[in-house]
């Protein structure tokens, strides 16, 4: 298996489409809130659902299975952006953005950090994460890099993607998690809780309810923001001649698309409800 990309980067066009990438379902969250920034633009979804969940693997896993996501999403589909759309693959292999010349990418660790360090709102934050994206130190490091004055506290929360992968968020076993991995914030006073893991704001009411002292952040809204930006700064934003009264995906998943199709369509979104998913599974990517 390859580390490091294969496909061959292209000038990117306003036409073609922007690439959402996620190890399963969580990141159709990120995607619904670029659907309502963006109404116009066309976007391919890739899951990579036979390796989910990405937060319990290794560093050398992650990075592998990510670079051959981000092969197929420019290969097989010339997308003039990639929304990474999954923290632990952000946060583990942030390398591999550079090696697309010509493609911005957005994360979602990256557009956070900087309104954190920017807004100077919270002087103690915390972050539940997977146990892979609190190894990589991602948020600590970019908070640094900013200078901003913040208290960070990271929890790695354990087999919680998974759950709410399964559609089982809202059970006494998800909130009896929540309460455990929410503990060491409270005690910590954290006045703001960043949800680093594109699952976990499924279960945002939850953890709302069981921290009512705290802030709680979902970087889906920050990443449509910046996507918009960085569409407009590259000058890659679909041409205003066009118009869709609501925006194109198609959707691609690694195994198990009925799955996916079944618990998606209980999620709560709000364009992805205009439009049910016609989910594909795509070939197991380069090994």
């Amino acid at each position: 298996m390859t580390d490091s990309p294969i496909a061959q980067s292209k000038q990117a066009h306003p036409n073609t489409p922007i690439g959402v990438f996620d190890s399963g379902l969580g990141g159709l969250r990120v995607l619904d809130r670029l659907m309502q920034t963006l109404p116009n633009e066309r976007f391919v979804y890739l899951g990579d659902t036979l390796h989910m969940p990405y937060g319990e693997k290794t560093q050398s896993q992650v990075t592998a299975y990510f670079s051959d996501c981000l092969n197929w999403l420019v290969s097989a589909h010339q997308v003039k952006m990639v929304v990474v759309a999954c923290n632990t693959a952000a946060s583990v292999a942030p390398q591999l953005f550079g090696q697309f010349v010509g493609i911005p990418f957005v994360d979602p660790v990256t557009p956070i950090c900087r309104w954190l360090a920017t807004e100077g709102k919270y002087t103690t934050v915390g972050v539940m994460a997977t146990p892979a994206t609190v190894a990589s130190n991602r948020y600590q490091i970019l908070l640094d890099q900013l200078n901003a004055p913040i208290n960070l506290s990271q929890v790695g929360c354990d087999n919680l993607a998974s759950l709410i992968e399964a559609g089982k968020g809202h059970t006494p076993v998800c909130e009896s998690l929540l309460r455990q991995y929410l503990r060491p914030l409270q005690d910590r006073e954290a006045q703001a809780i960043v949800l680093g893991c594109t699952h976990y704001p499924y279960v945002l009411d939850q953890v709302a309810a069981l921290s009512p002292n705290a802030d709680i952040l979902d970087p889906a809204a920050f990443m449509a923001v910046e996507a918009k930006r960085l569409l407009d700064a590259h000058q890659l934003a679909v041409p205003r001649t066009v118009e869709r009264s609501v925006a194109e995906v198609d959707y691609f998943v690694t195994s198990e698309p009925q799955l996916f199709f079944e618990t998606s369509r209980r999620m709560p979104f709000q364009a992805l409800a205009m439009k049910p998913p016609a989910v594909v599974t795509i070939p197991v990517l380069s090994r």
